[in-house]
Order: C-alpha cells, then structure tokens, then sequence
C-alpha cells in the first residue's frame, strides 16, 4: 500500500488491477463491489493516456480539477496525502522535461514530454492548489508549441490559485510576449505585481520587456520599483544588474556604478558574476585598469567558470596590448569551458594579431566542428584570411558563414565585410549587392547604409550616394525615438519622423565611433562580428 492508500478501517479492502485501465474494485465486508476510480500511480497515468485519443486534452471549467492528455484523479480519502509524494513527482517529472531535451527524433521528444506531463498531473492530483504543477505542464507545452493549451493550463492555475500566484501570471506574461501580445503580457505582469509584490522575477521580466521595446524610462521605473519592493534578504541581482547596464548603455557612468555597488552588497549580489563583470566593465570602460582588475578577480572567485568573465577580461587585456596576459586568461578559460566557441574564437583572433596564423587556423577549425551554426567564428576567420592576403580563402568563409543563416539580423555584418572585400578588390557589382542584402537583413546598420554610399561616390555616382543617404536617414530616425528614454506614446511620431527625413533630404548623422569612415581602414572591419544563426537556409534567396 502506497504512503496515500487509505483503508476504511471497517471493511476488507482488495485491490485488482484491470490489465487495460489499471482500474479497481473494492470488496466491502459483506461482498458487495463498487468499481472505484483508478488507483493513483504513474503506470496507471501512462496506461490511461496511451489509451485514450493521444493529445487532446480536456480542461475542465476554472478552479475545478482537471484531466489533461490522460490523467486520473486522486481518490482523496480522509488522509491528507503526504508532500512528499508532491515533491517527488514534480521532481521526477523535471527530470523527464530535461531528458527530452536530448532526445534526437521530434518524436521521442514528445513522447518524453508527454511522460513528464502524466507525472506533473500526478503531484496536481495530490494538491490541485500548487502552482508548480501547473507551470510545469505550461512549460512543457509551450515546449512542444502548444501554446493554447499552455494557456489554458496556466490560467486554469490562477483560478485554482484564487489570482494569487506570481508565478502563474509571470508564465502568461511570458508566453503572451513571446507571441508578440503586448498588452495583453503587461496585463498579466500587472497581475503578477498585484498578486505579490516583492515577486522580484514579475518586476525584471516586465521591465526587460519594456526596455526590448525601447521604453527605456518604463523599463527604468519598473526596475527601480522592484528594487524598492523586494526585501533585502529576497534582493534580486537581476534587477541590480539590469539596471546598472541599462545605465551603462545610455551613457550615465556613475548611475550605473551605483547601481552595481548597491547590487553586491546584497547577499545574491556579491554571487553573481554578471555584476561584477558588467562593473569591471565599466571601470574599464572609464580607463581605470587597477580597479577593473580587482574588479574581474572578485568575479572569478565568486564564478571561477564564467566564460564571460574570463572572455571579458582577456579581451579587454588584448586591447590594451598586454597580449601574453590575454593569452594567458583566454587559454585558462578555453580548459575551465572546452566547449565554448566564443573563448576559442577570441584566443584565434589573438593569434593571427600576432601572426601566428597556422595556429589560428586550428583553433578557428576547431571552433566551426564545435558549433558550425556560430557565424563569429567564420566571419572572424574570413577577416583573419583576408589580411593574411589569402583573398580567395577569405571569399570562400564569408560564403560558408552566410550559407549558416542569410537570414539572421546578425549576417548583416558579415554581409557588409564581405561587401568592403569586394570593393577594395573593384567587384563594384558584387560589392553593391552585398551591401543591399546587408541592409534587407538589418536595415538599422547605419555603417552599412555609409559604407554604401561612400563606395557609391568614389565611382562617381553622386545621385545613388545621396539617395542612400537619405534612406540611412529614414532608419536612423525611426531608432532615435526608439532609443530615447520616451513613454510608449512617442511611437506615434515615428511615421511623421520618417515623412519628414525623406521629404528634407536629411543626411544621416556622423558615425559616433572613432574609425574613419573615408579610410577604409581595416580597425573597421574588425568590428564585423556576429552572434548566433541556428537554421538552415541554404534555399534563401534574396529580392532585388
């Protein structure tokens, strides 16, 4: 008998399981059978989804137990069943989310999945006022991108809850965002705040939000309100982390450093690497390398693997011209994390900055059989060709880089490098090309759109140049409203920006970085790095 059974104390009680439902039937004292629901076990739960109609589930009305993709219910007795038995299934049923994870075939995945769902309706079965249960199902549904059924478990959850679970509202919040329903995730977040708030994850999620949608004052508030509201023992580093970088990125120095001090004087402050290397950062950025250096070590001793503190520091080492330093800190972090292709691409740059390119040829091969989606990696091993002078080599990379996702906003740059190849070589046509598939995958790289236009006027064509321009123009005003610190309503003006840029023939504004646009020069194209492409797209075919 399972930790749950009850026994009515009075009467015999046999249990015989139906070879086909795992039901049973209960004998009283005096004979007498009555068919009783199934007996509450994960065989049981596996067995009656197999044999019902696969996925379909069925939610009943808001705050009532629910069946969902097979599941049975707990006959409850007079004994309450015992946690445990709640924690051990949620643990078993994380266990099989995670597991499916790794399964090769779509389908084993989604039998996996299936699995982990039958064990979190168990643990609900014991409990149907947890939370965790039902985020457990939500997320593994919007695994399998069965989004309205996420939705209806999670809101399923709130009534059960009363309204009153944080986390529930977050996981709406979050899903509603993923799918492009603002108004609706802000509703929800406000829920969420509603329902707790010092619920720390409501206050960051809806301020990341905000900020994606360049609502940087809303996003500003929302960060600072959680800060407020959280009690210091329960103190996010995520907030103070976010809003230290938000300042960063807007240029205000001593908020921003404010910001992090605050952040590692809480308890999950002082352990979290992100602070102290965005704080390290920023003291690097201001020009004082002491600090910056105390900074990064104080970050190691707290996370010794951090890729992004090791590869932060080695850089930024690189760039002062302490070469045999970063080596040193790059090649440490590439054994604490053998499997990170950005340590690696770092530590191949460094070596073809000095020449040593054979040796920056392996680890660049070695990076693109690592992860041969990580566009970085070929596009700063086709720069690193280039200026070798191996030109056909470098023409062959960019084209391998791109053949990984033409499509990702991140090509652009590779696009464009690729495109200054060509034009230094007087592959005008190609070149324009390039640059014109450059600025379809990110038309808000004001580089590019300069870049063109400057290619355009050494061959002479004023006309195309200024109408570049022009064009460049119409993006750069549509980013400036983004990128202010404005509420939502400033969205109502872009439109008439854009009107007004093209009917004045505006020039888009001087490039703020310290390269030389007119020069060509090669600290330019070293900036053309990229991030992550996942799919493939060797079909893609760009319009003219």
């Amino acid at each position: 008998m399972s930790l749950d059974d009850d026994d009515d104390g009075d009467g015999r009680e046999i249990r015989r399981r139906d070879a086909g439902a795992g039901t049973t039937e209960r004998t009283s004292a005096n004979g007498a059978r009555s068919r009783a629901m199934p007996e509450l076990t994960y065989e049981n739960a596996v067995l009656e989804r197999s044999r019902r109609s696969g996925e379909s589930s069925t939610i009943a009305s808001p705050g009532s137990k629910m069946q969902m993709l097979g599941s049975v219910e707990a006959t409850s007795g007079d004994a309450k069943p015992l946690k445990i038995n709640q924690d051990l299934a949620l643990y078993r049923a994380r266990k099989l989310r995670n597991e499916a994870g790794f399964m090769k075939s779509v389908d084993e995945r989604n039998a996996k999945r299936l699995e982990a769902i039958a064990m979190f309706e168990k643990a609900m079965s014991y409990d149907v006022t947890d939370g965790r249960a039902y985020c457990g199902i939500g997320q593994t549904l919007v695994q399998m991108r069965r989004l309205d059924d996420a939705r209806a478990i999670y809101q399923a959850g709130c009534d059960a809850k009363g309204g009153d679970n944080a986390y529930l509202w977050v996981a709406l919040a979050v899903l509603e965002e993923k799918a492009g329903n603002i108004a609706l995730a802000r509703k929800y977040y406000d829920a969420a705040t509603a329902a707790d708030k010092t619920h720390a994850a409501a206050w960051h999620g809806w301020g990341s939000m905000e900020k994606n949608l360049g609502n940087y004052q809303r996003a500003r508030e929302l960060y600072i309100k959680g800060v407020r509201l959280v009690p210091p023992m329960d103190a996010s580093a995520h907030l103070y982390h976010s809003l230290g970088v938000m300042a960063l990125e807007r240029g205000r120095i001593s908020e921003a450093r404010e910001h992090f001090r605050q952040g590692v004087r809480t308890e999950a402050g002082a352990k979290s690497g992100a602070i102290w290397r965005s704080w390290a950062m920023l003291e690097a950025k201001a020009g004082d390398e002491e600090q910056a250096r105390k900074l990064f070590q104080k970050g190691l001793m707290v996370a010794p693997k951090s890729k992004f503190i090791w590869l932060a520091w080695g850089v930024w080492e690189a760039k002062l011209g302490y070469c045999d330093r970063a080596k040193e800190l790059l090649t440490k972090g590439c054994k604490l994390n053998p499997l990170d292709t950005h340590l690696l691409q770092a530590l191949a740059k460094l070596e073809a900055e000095q020449g040593n390119l054979e040796q920056a040829r392996k680890y660049f091969e070695q990076g693109t059989m690592m992860d041969p989606q990580h566009q970085a990696n070929w596009n700063a091993w086709a720069m690193a060709e280039w200026r070798a002078g191996e030109i056909d080599r470098a023409r062959n990379l960019f084209q391998r880089g791109v053949w990984v996702n033409p499509k990702n906003r991140d090509a652009a740059r590779l696009f464009h490098a690729w495109g200054v190849l060509e034009s230094r070589e007087e592959n005008i046509s190609l070149a324009r090309q390039l640059f014109k598939c450059a600025v379809n995958v990110d038309a808000s790289s004001e580089r590019t759109w300069l870049t063109w236009a400057m290619m355009e006027e050494r061959e002479g064509d004023d006309v195309r140049a200024i109408e570049i321009r022009n064009m460049c123009s119409q993006q750069m005003a549509e980013a400036s409203v983004g990128a202010t610190d404005l509420s939502p309503a400033a969205s109502t003006f872009r439109p008439l920006l854009e009107r007004l840029s093209s009917i004045l023939g505006l020039e888009a504004p001087g490039d703020s970085d310290d390269e030389d646009e007119e020069e060509f020069d090669e600290s330019e194209l070293s900036t053309a790095e990229l991030m992550f492409g996942k799919s493939d797209a060797s079909t893609y075919t760009y319009e003219e």
